[in-house]
């Protein structure tokens, strides 16, 4: 077991890539504590991990608000006493032209793929000062690479956490903390599902073309299982990467390559 009696607080743990994370990491030994603002898929994730439940714990989290991000991160030291990793997943999506993009909805990118991330960082950072050790993850995107149609401002959040990742990065080596990010291509996970249901309905196309265009973007011709992503999370998280930060691990099936 790679992560055997290793501490890890795991946001957006409710679906996709999150719930993939929490079961492989349940799988590895990790003490974890899960979190997400969908309290019902959160309790279906933790009902998952079998026998590893009795190592996890479980909250409602709500990234964009600090006071419950502080009162996760102040959770985990006083049942543990230590934060080992730190995986900040927690995202939403929203597309739409520029010109009739909502500013409801950007405040929602903001505030969850932007400020969420900085949260979790921000008040786990002192205790990962102290015990100079530990492993940051955040999740940021093929998004932060590469532009998309319609996507502009999500696009602009995802290359904002690859910033902040890099930056706090250089912050934290000298406290012996490695920060990383993975930046998957696109997953078979329910937001990536809602996000080419909206583009098909704008567009008047089916389902199944839109689902194809994005298929085909990677060079692998098909879409990640959040599984394929958990792996390369797992990676991060262990010292089989003691010598890597400041990184991103782009897991995009070729995407990039083009």
């Amino acid at each position: 077991m790679r992560l055997k009696d290793k501490v890890v607080v795991l946001t957006g743990a409710a679906s996709g890539i999150g719930k993939a994370t929490a079961e492989l990491f349940a799988r590895e030994g990790a003490i974890q504590i899960i979190s997400d603002i969908d309290e019902e898929g959160l309790k279906e994730t933790f009902e998952s991990l079998g026998e590893a439940k009795n190592n996890t714990f479980m909250m409602k989290v709500d990234v964009r608000n600090p006071s419950e991000v502080k009162a996760m991160i102040e959770k985990a030291i006083e049942m543990h006493g230590k934060i080992d990793v730190l995986i900040v997943n927690a995202g939403v999506v929203r597309v739409g032209p520029v010109d009739t993009f909502p500013d409801e909805d950007y405040d929602l990118l903001i505030d969850v793929n932007l400020k969420g991330t900085h949260y979790t960082c921000k008040y786990a950072v002192p205790y990962f000062k102290k015990q100079k050790y530990g492993s940051i993850i955040t999740l940021a995107s093929v998004a932060a690479h590469i532009g998309q149609t319609a996507h502009a401002n999500y696009c602009s959040t995802k290359a904002g956490v690859l910033g902040y990742t890099r930056a706090l990065a250089l912050d934290l080596a000298p406290f012996n903390v490695r920060v990383n990010s993975v930046s998957p291509g696109a997953t078979d996970t329910p937001m990536l599902q809602g996000d080419v249901a909206k583009q098909a309905r704008d567009r008047g196309l089916s389902y199944e073309v839109v689902r194809k265009e994005f298929e085909e973007e990677g060079v692998m011709g098909r879409w990640a299982k959040p599984e394929e992503i958990a792996t390369g999370i797992l990676y991060l998280a262990t010292e089989e990467s003691s010598y890597m930060t400041g990184a991103d691990l782009r897991l995009d099936g070729g995407w990039t390559t083009r």
